[in-house]
């Protein structure tokens, strides 16, 4: 058994969460049907709950990590997020030879960072993490010293690919770097504002130094986009070099902790060298040489380093849906509203409405996080293969998972946008507070709707892959779904021509079951989607209208129903696998809540597809009511599983003692000013002196 795979004892576990204090939560914890310690191991191993627990002890007893209680400015924001940001680099919580015998430990660490304070954990990723990763793996030996350099905090780097003008269409990029054959050298250069690097993360005050996506020229020849080390700013003063302008981009909706900026370059020269020329670039002479014959063969390897964004935005979403779902449950698990007269108010919880809200993100956000970690472990495993030069079919795993990561980054981030919201709604007027933490979650998750590809478009990006791949759908290769996401096409065509024999509640909530209806539901999205482009065409529309008048109801459905099958299918075989009876029994709930609300979301197409017929999607319905009632007793203790720290989740609502209404009281009564005559009190009593009489 490895480390990442390693389990604990329960002595173990025990050790690492400890019994939480006594309150109003105990009726729901001491009659939960499973130990929420080892449901954990779901989605866990022994080194990254270690790693975690070492992250968060260390933070908890750094004065430099103590919330503030009082609002702080954007630059006290910035301010003290750089300072945190050290702390945790000189920590080195992690060495790279754990993260290559362990990929597990980056995602851990990541998450540990993203339940104390998001801004911090996209900030050290960008400045250490995603130069580093990029360098490794498209770039050679003599680029190893810009990752010695930031290994070692001297230079701090950032991502630039978005353009003002330009975000999800990589290929219409417009900054150019030009090469020069007399002094070795390329010329980066920005036309005008809308060619300007955009939204890059850590660039507005910190960054020195810029992975830059720009178009190679050379010759005359356009070799498209490719990737450069930029020098930015001096890593002595951080004043920009001469031919640069950089800075900030300003307040944002969320994650401030964050300085995004813009850079403009002015024919500005950087070596040779300097080209990450790993998967193409040309030489002294100016002459483009590329290991592949094919140039889509090479656009699809870069892919996959431009995935690692998107994987790591699917994860950062269900970070963001994790902590709201454990302040929704814990909160209407002590909320006490009407009941029997003359007995104690019932738990909102036991409300059959406020179950069917929460309770279906609650499976979502299992089914999320278990596929997100196995997601970051195989992109990181991906990069590590790749830099030892062990990375076999590159150019085919690349694409898929490129498809992949832009159909799962919008379901991810959808779903953790409409279950924050219904968390902050379910939690009523006290859902609103700042101190909830609910709102902040919202914003900040907000961002990953539209950073590293708007979904929508993004969407797109799979679809355009999978319609590709329907023609051949009979000669596939082994080579063509590495990861198994066109497995729904085996024998596809007599699939299709199934339609859904169950009838009773029972059947429609057996997972199996739910799994054939969703691998039907796929093929057949895929192939109407294919149809519909075909009868465009036929209609004389050239490849943009088709590719434009077939995304509604059909194209971007396909993107977000291969998204989902994967998910649904990765969760129900790890909910299958897992050693104890009695978690596996909840996880299998899961899975088919899950799954059975997929279903009823898709009810309009299983329909007009054929695939239902008559009172089938009630008995989804029902079942997907039937399933809320039956996890609801385990809510809490799955919240609890789900919770970090009460350090990290700073919510009054969600603390782990339940005591909700005393820790309103507290953040109420100690707010600054609550309790102060404001300074302004005169324009109140004599508001007359300042507003001009009517005549």
């Amino acid at each position: 058994m490895t480390s990442s795979t390693k389990s604990m004892t329960d002595e173990e576990l025990k050790q690492y969460f400890p019994d939480f204090p006594s309150g109003p939560l105990d009726v729901y914890r001491k009659n939960a049907s499973f130990d929420w310690r080892k449901i954990k191991m779901a989605y866990e191993s022994a080194s990254t709950i270690k790693l975690k627990h070492d992250i968060w002890k260390f933070m908890e007893s750094n004065p430099l990590f103590q919330h503030s209680e009082r609002d702080l400015s954007l630059d006290e924001i910035r301010h003290i997020n750089v300072k945190r940001m050290y702390a945790i680099f000189n920590e080195n919580f992690i060495p790279y030879e754990r993260i290559v015998e362990d990929p597990r430990l980056y995602q851990a660490k990541t998450e540990a960072l993203f339940m104390y304070d998001s801004s911090l954990s996209v900030k050290i990723s960008l400045t250490f993490r995603m130069f580093a990763n990029t360098i490794q793996a498209i770039g050679g030996p003599h680029h190893y010293h810009f990752v010695e350099d930031v290994q070692q905090g001297k230079i701090g780097g950032c991502f630039a690919l978005t353009e003002v003008a330009h975000g999800s269409n990589a290929k219409g990029m417009r900054t150019t770097a030009t090469y020069c054959p007399e002094t070795k050298q390329f010329i980066m250069h920005t036309d005008d504002f809308e060619a300007a690097k955009f939204w890059v993360g850590s660039l507005g005050q910190c960054a020195t130094h810029a992975i830059v996506y720009a178009m190679l020229i050379s010759k005359g020849k356009n070799h498209g986009l490719h990737t450069f080390v930029v020098p930015i700013r001096d890593p002595q003063t951080l004043k920009p070099y001469p031919g640069v302008v950089v800075g900030d981009i300003g307040k944002k909706v969320g994650l401030n902790g964050v300085d995004n900026g813009f850079v403009i370059f002015n024919k500005y020269a950087i070596p040779k060298e300097n080209a990450l020329d790993k998967l193409g670039g040309v030489d002294d002479n100016g002459d483009y040489k590329t290991p592949f014959k094919d140039p889509s063969k090479r656009f699809g390897a870069s892919l996959g380093a431009l995935s690692g964004g998107r994987v790591h935005i699917t994860s950062i979403s269900t970070n963001y849906l994790q902590k709201a779902i454990v302040i929704a449950l814990r909160y209407s698990a002590v909320r006490r509203q009407f009941g029997p007269e003359g007995e104690p108010e019932t738990p909102v919880l036991e409300y059959q409405m406020q179950q069917v809200r929460l309770l279906p993100h609650l499976a979502s956000t299992f089914a999320l996080r278990i596929f997100c970690t196995w997601f970051s472990e195989m992109h990181i495993k991906m990069t590590v293969d790749s830099l030892f030069g062990n990375l076999k079919n590159a150019a085919e795993l690349g694409v898929e998972v490129h498809a992949l990561s832009s159909a799962s980054k919008p379901v991810c981030a959808w779903a953790a946008r409409d279950g924050i919201q219904t968390c902050r709604e379910a939690c009523g007027g006290h859902g609103y507070l700042d101190a909830a933490r609910i709102g902040e979650l919202r914003n900040d998750n907000d961002a990953n709707c539209t950073y590293e590809g708007e979904n929508s478009l993004l969407l797109q990006q799979a679809s355009n892959w999978l319609l590709a791949i329907w023609p051949r759908r009979h000669s596939l290769r082994p080579e063509d779904s590495i990861l198994g996401s066109l497995n729904f096409l085996e024998n596809v065509d007599e699939y299709l021509k199934k339609t859904c024999q169950l009838k009773t509640v029972d059947e429609f909530i057996e997972p199996t079951n739910i799994i054939q209806i969703y691998r039907w539901l796929t093929a057949y999205v895929l192939k109407t989607s294919y149809e519909k482009v075909a009868e465009l065409k036929s209609l004389g529309k050239d490849n943009l209208q088709a590719r434009n008048e077939s995304q509604a109801y059909y194209a971007a459905t396909l993107s977000v129903v291969y998204g989902e099958n994967f998910i649904l299918n990765h969760f129900y075989n790890t909910a299958a696998q897992f050693p104890d009876a009695a978690c596996r029994a909840v996880l299998l709930r899961l899975v088919a809540l899950y799954g059975v609300c997929l279903v009823e979301k898709h009810l309009a197409t299983l329909y007009i597809g054929g695939h239902f017929s008559d009172q089938q999607g009630a008995q989804v319905r029902a079942g997907a009511v039937r399933l809320c009632a039956a996890l609801a007793p385990d809510a809490v203790a799955l919240a609890d599983a789900l919770a970090p720290p009460d350090f990290c989740l700073r919510s009054v609502l969600g603390a782990s003692d339940g005591q909700a209404y005393k820790h309103i009281q507290n953040a109420v009564m100690t707010s600054p000013g609550a309790l102060t005559r404001p300074s302004w009190w005169k324009d109140v009593v004599h508001w007359r002196d300042y507003v001009q009489a009517k005549l």
